[in-house]
């Protein structure tokens, strides 16, 4: 399923955003690759990128399952990060 018109003129106003698929779509009808149509500049995410390039390692069917785990992580991340703000500072012994 391609993107409509309607979708497009919305996308083109910035009533929309892009979507992944859509810009997949985009780009396979222009006959590039997704990759070859972004800057190479990773900027604020660099620190990410061997993350990502293990992630494109991943067999396509097992994305799922990888996915969930992942945002499983980042949630226990997140509550540890919490519980360790929240927890009130202990008085130092005197000497």
């Amino acid at each position: 399923m391609g993107i409509s018109p309607a979708q497009l003129a919305r996308l083109e106003a910035n009533q929309r955003g892009l979507y992944v698929e859509d810009f997949v779509r985009i780009a396979e009808a222009l006959g590039e690759k997704p990759g070859n149509l972004l800057s190479n500049d990773v900027g604020d995410i660099g620190h990410l990128k061997p993350l990502i390039d293990r992630l494109a390692a991943v067999r396509p069917e097992l994305l799922p399952r990888v996915s969930t785990i992942i945002e499983k992580l980042v949630l226990l991340t997140e509550d540890i990060t919490t519980a360790t703000r929240l927890q009130p500072r202990k008085p130092r012994k005197s000497r």
